[in-house]
């Protein structure tokens, strides 16, 4: 049996669990049960009309897109955070008998998602556009959009396993964990910032370690070029581009080719941000407006450095416990949590993962003081934007945290402990996170199926 499993490369495996674990996903999972499913619906839908920006009017953010989405969405508001509700396949399949009614439309206000650009729902959009032209109904065009937003991930997370020559392990366990592939499988702008994310870190090791030296013309240089600018057209999810500096001058042929393709690189996707920036003002509204206010609360910030100082201290070890478990996993909207082993078995796994690997390759300090930089860099910039948005003015700690976000961080924080000699066997490493990941992946499917339907009513739980 381990010899069946060693024989397939990690890249292969990782498609066929993602895949089988990702459709349970996308079919166990009602609709809208994905923390903000609807708004990335609604704007999916938007683009696939060949809207690319959202309107305001009178102080709501949105688009005229047809009544029936926001009516299937109203059906499964009730569910939202209700653990008492349950629903049944007759649900499901009566689901599939609504009609789109795309001639009758309605302005529908989907304020948070108007902001984010395209790029974002490239990897939903084929499946709302083919259920379109197939003439399928509502709920089949809603699944159909699920279906390939999966897919696309799969084959990002795919073609980055591939690339990178080492750290396939810690990176194929961060792809696989349940919030990761969850995500997945719902509207999500997620998939494009896990994805493209994971496949720039993978180019920049390919290049670090590859023997021939880079040029201008190298297809390294234009590939990550262009992942540069969609990752910053991704939910503006700019924190690792800095990494592009891990990159010496010696890699190059001159230094004239090294400061000419860094510049190139960041000017690219500066460009593309302040591009998009410039597209979306007049849509920016405080998402929080029953008590958020993002001038005031920016006045606080300039005004009481010190005290905001003391404020992201707090949040850092007050949230941190919470970042990790949702970061892990807690699914549907952050109310399905797993059980405890696999909050416990994660973080040993990707210590394994880390120490186990075999490439003879390990940073610098200098590299490492960088990665350092620009993880702190990255996690003030989440709680400042957060504070900014979702939390009251002056609050001693920041609100609307997400694990998530910091899913895309974790693969170069573990690479600052990465050493050039493995400390433990790779193969026994590696056939342990597979089994542990499959049995972890089939005990979120459990969760998920005792929180949104009735099949085990003895192991009914609140949280």
């Amino acid at each position: 049996m381990i010899k069946n499993i060693m024989d397939f490369s990690i890249e292969k495996l990782f498609v066929l669990i993602a895949l089988f674990f990702g459709i349970l996903y996308v079919f166990i999972l009602p609709p809208f049960q994905s923390v903000d499913e609807g708004m990335h619906f609604f704007r999916t839908y938007q683009i696939s009309e060949g809207q690319f920006v959202s309107k305001n009017i009178d102080g709501k953010v949105g688009d005229v897109i047809p009544s029936s989405l926001s009516k299937f969405y109203e059906m499964y508001v009730p569910f939202i955070k209700n653990i008492d509700k349950k629903t049944g396949i007759s649900d499901i399949k009566r689901n599939f008998q609504l009609p789109l009614n795309a001639e009758n439309k309605d302005f529908t206000q989907f304020t948070n998602t108007s902001l984010y650009s395209p790029v974002c729902y490239i990897s939903q959009l084929p499946g709302v556009i083919a259920g379109k032209l197939a003439g399928l109904s509502l709920a089949g065009i809603y699944y159909l959009g699920r279906l390939s937003n999966l897919i696309a991930y799969c084959l990002l997370v795919f073609w980055a396993l591939k690339i990178t020559p080492f750290f396939k392990c810690p990176m194929f366990l961060l792809a696989l964990m349940p919030m990761s592939l969850s995500l997945a499988g719902a509207y999500t702008c997620d998939v494009a910032v896990l994805g493209l994310n994971f496949l720039w870190i993978a180019v920049i090791l390919k290049m670090m370690t590859q023997p021939q030296k880079l040029d201008l013309k190298s297809k390294w240089i234009a590939i990550t070029a262009v992942l540069g600018l969609l990752i910053a057209l991704s939910k503006s999810y700019v924190l690792l581009l800095p990494l592009i500096f891990l990159l010496p001058p010696k890699l190059f042929k001159t230094k004239r080719d090294y400061f000419i393709s860094v510049i190139g690189i960041l000017s690219l996707a500066l460009a593309g941000l302040i591009f998009w920036s410039y597209c979306t003002k007049g849509l920016s509204l405080d998402m929080n407006n029953s008590f958020a206010n993002s001038a005031m609360q920016i006045e606080f910030i300039k005004s009481h450095p010190f005290d905001y100082l003391l404020v992201l201290v707090k949040t850092f070890f007050v949230k941190t416990p919470r970042l990790l478990i949702t970061m892990i996993g807690v699914l549907g909207w952050q109310d399905t949590k797993l059980d405890w082993i696999t909050y416990i078995a994660y973080p040993a796994l990707m210590y394994f993962a880390v120490r186990a690997d075999n490439f003879d390759f390990e940073l610098e300090k200098w590299q490492k003081v960088l990665i350092w930089a620009v993880l702190i860099a990255g996690t003030i910039i989440t709680y400042t934007s957060l504070y900014i948005m979702w939390s009251p003015v002056g609050n001693s700690v920041v609100l609307g945290l997400n694990g998530k976000y910091f899913i895309p961080l974790m693969l170069p924080l573990c690479l600052i402990f990465k050493k050039s000699i493995a400390q433990y066997d790779y193969d026994k490493v590696k056939f342990a996170i597979i089994i542990a990941v499959i049995l972890i992946l089939a005990s979120s499917e459990m969760s998920l199926l005792h929180r949104f339907y009735n099949i085990t009513p003895q192991l009914y739980y609140k949280i």
